[in-house]
């Protein structure tokens, strides 16, 4: 091998190792915040015009509140207009969400840690969410009709609502105004 061909070699396994060492540096990620999760995954008819399953399949799904910690269970939730199915009765602890928009429009989740719905602070139509405290609020962020989304979070005993305020919080009506609320319990 020539002095040239040998330099190159080490050159690029140089970049490669530091390539590698960099995301090993990046992944302190706890995952309190905002994380892209799970996956999407097409049901029901193929979008208007075609299209659409391969840039939604493996897209990911924007979660906040969730965690990095196995599942233990599956929490299955379906979305249609305007309606949000969930199991009355499920195990607590670490849960793999499974929510299923079978709806014409995106929709997103948010399970709230509260007494009832009635306890929920209401702001323009919607349920103001900025206004709980943040540990009792889980969300998968609107995603598109026609598809799955998941996300694993930690849910300790208590009772939940479960809530589409999909539009943008604030906008008048929010999917919750229309009907988009369950609650349910976790033992």
């Amino acid at each position: 091998m020539s002095h040239r061909t040998a330099f190159r070699t080490a050159c690029l396994a140089a970049v490669v190792l530091a390539g590698a060492a960099g995301l090993v540096a990046c992944s302190s990620d706890d995952g309190a915040d905002t994380r892209a999760t799970g996956s999407v995954q097409i049901i029901g008819p193929e979008p208007e015009g075609g299209g659409g399953s391969v840039s939604a399949v493996g897209a990911g799904c924007t979660t906040r509140g969730a965690t990095t910690k196995l599942a233990a269970h599956t929490l299955d939730v379906q979305l249609d207009e305007w309606k949000v199915t969930v199991p009355a009765t499920a195990p607590a602890g670490v849960n793999r969400v499974l929510v299923k928009n079978f709806g014409s429009s995106a929709h997103g989740l948010v399970i709230v840690r509260a007494a009832s719905a009635d306890a929920l602070p209401r702001k323009a139509g919607a349920i103001d969410v900025d206004a709980l405290p943040a540990d009792t609020v889980y969300r998968i962020e609107a995603f598109a009709k026609n598809t799955i989304c998941e996300g694993t979070f930690d849910l300790p005993a208590g009772t939940y609502v479960a809530f589409c305020n999909d539009p943008a919080e604030g906008a008048t009506p929010a999917h919750v105004a229309q009907g988009m609320i369950a609650t349910f319990t976790l033992a």
